[in-house]
């Protein structure tokens, strides 16, 4: 098995320096390596090219976004698998690439992936045996996804009229339209950079999710259930990081009482103006 790993990156110039160094590191060199610069401004055209004898290929042009460049980065691939490596992602050790293969060698799927490790020290495990419903509420991230590169010539690439969501869509047409072999590996690949554009539940991506279940399953009640259920799992994450504020400590521990709400939102707005200096 061969590898494409693709990297895409605008300027983040510190991020794509972590990144590469990632890959040039691996004890396995048994993959191509590919950079997709969306001509940068700052220092990251010197840093590819301080490392261009490690790059198969690279180019840095204009691009209409990230899906944009992803795609520049399929077309240009030779593997048998692609790994998307964006700027400020990086894999976990020098072993990473040497462990995954020989831990998929004779195993047959159309994508492997890993557990989420995040550059905030959390973890997102997935089950070995993947559902809709989780690919609906949390799917998997490119970052620790090996694809089969002939997905993309037989069934399309990264859908170009989506900002943040294209791999998402993706992941779900290949789960439930081609019903494609999905097999999780126990090494986890890459260090996932929590501030990355995808990286959060952003109102964009709650826009997006709509469209993608209607590019997805192709049926109005179905696409409209699933976002509920979606918004539902939002609402539900939004809740889980307030209950780790400040904030709710104080609430729960002394009331929720009107006179302790006005209290905290003159509190809230204060903090915000003093950091604003």
């Amino acid at each position: 098995m061969t590898l494409s790993i693709i990297t895409v990156n605008k300027n983040n110039a510190a991020g794509l320096e972590k990144t590469i160094q990632s890959v040039v590191c691996q004890t396995s060199h048994d993959y191509e390596y590919i950079i997709i610069d969306g001509a940068s401004d700052d220092e990251s055209v010197n840093i590819i090219k301080k490392h261009a004898n490690k790059i198969n290929y690279w180019v840095s042009e204009p691009d209409t976004g990230i899906y944009n460049a992803m795609n520049k980065g399929i077309r240009k691939a030779q593997g048998d698998y692609c790994l998307f490596l964006n700027s400020g992602d990086w894999l976990i050790e020098p072993k990473t690439l040497e462990n995954v293969f020989s831990e998929i060698k004779g195993k047959e799927a159309d994508i492997f992936y890993s557990d989420k490790s995040k550059s905030d020290n959390t973890l997102k495990q997935y089950p070995y045996d993947l559902s809709l419903m989780i690919l609906v509420k949390h799917t998997i991230n490119h970052q620790n996804t090996l694809i089969k590169r002939s997905l993309f010539s037989d069934h399309g690439f990264y859908n170009e009229n989506l900002a943040i969501s294209s791999d998402w869509e993706f992941i779900l047409f290949e789960f439930w339209k081609y019903k494609n072999i999905f097999n999780h590996i126990k090494t986890n690949i890459a260090i996932f950079d929590v501030n990355g554009i995808g990286s959060s539940e952003t109102l964009e991506r709650t826009k997006e999710a709509l469209i993608v279940f209607k590019n997805v399953f192709n049926d109005n009640q179905l696409s409209e259930t699933f976002f509920e259920c979606y918004k539902l799992n939002l609402e539900f994450l939004k809740y889980k990081k307030f209950k780790k504020t400040v904030y709710y400590d104080i609430i729960n521990n002394f009331g929720d009482t009107r006179i302790l709400n006005i209290l905290l939102r003159i509190y809230r707005r204060f903090y915000k103006l003093i950091n604003k200096k």
